[in-house]
């Protein structure tokens, strides 16, 4: 081979480096995004639906969730347990959970629901244990507001 060649064979080598390095790269083992759908308060019972948004390029199988849900620096409620649900990659998906509700955050959400309060801000902090990617820890800040024509529930 002439000079020319070997410099047009190594330019060719490194235009294919280049173009494998510019590739998609699978995301694995971000946190995924976790905010409050609904709540809601029966009697003494709070129910609680949380978006879970995987960022990753691969399915995330939870195993566990932990986390607090704390309205004006008052622990709202906690919870920890088993929440066994497998999340498509890129996707999203609705888990509900009950706990028992207290009486702090009765009388918040009581006056939330009779607009003595407009909105309360809230913090949602926590972490899910998966299948491959072991604890990944989630929080989220926002606000909530009562559901017009729906008394006792909230968004």
């Amino acid at each position: 081979m002439t000079a020319e060649k070997y410099q047009r064979f190594g330019l060719l080598i490194l235009i294919a480096l280049l173009c494998s390095a510019c590739g998609a790269h699978i995301i694995r083992g971000a946190s995924p995004i976790v905010q409050m759908n609904e709540l809601s308060h029966e009697g003494k019972n709070l129910s609680l639906q949380l978006s879970m948004r995987n960022l990753n390029g691969v399915e995330l199988i939870i195993h566990s969730i932990d986390f607090s849900l704390s309205v004006e620096e008052n622990v709202l409620f906690t919870y920890e347990g088993p929440a066994e649900t497998t999340i498509a990659a890129n996707g999203t998906e609705t888990w509900a959970v009950e706990v028992e509700e207290s009486d702090s955050g009765r009388t918040l959400l009581e006056k939330l629901q009779s607009g003595d309060i407009n909105s309360l801000p809230y913090a949602l902090e926590g972490s899910i244990k998966t299948a491959d990617d072991g604890t990944l820890r989630f929080e989220y800040e926002g606000h909530i507001y009562p559901v017009p024509g729906r008394p006792g529930r909230f968004r």
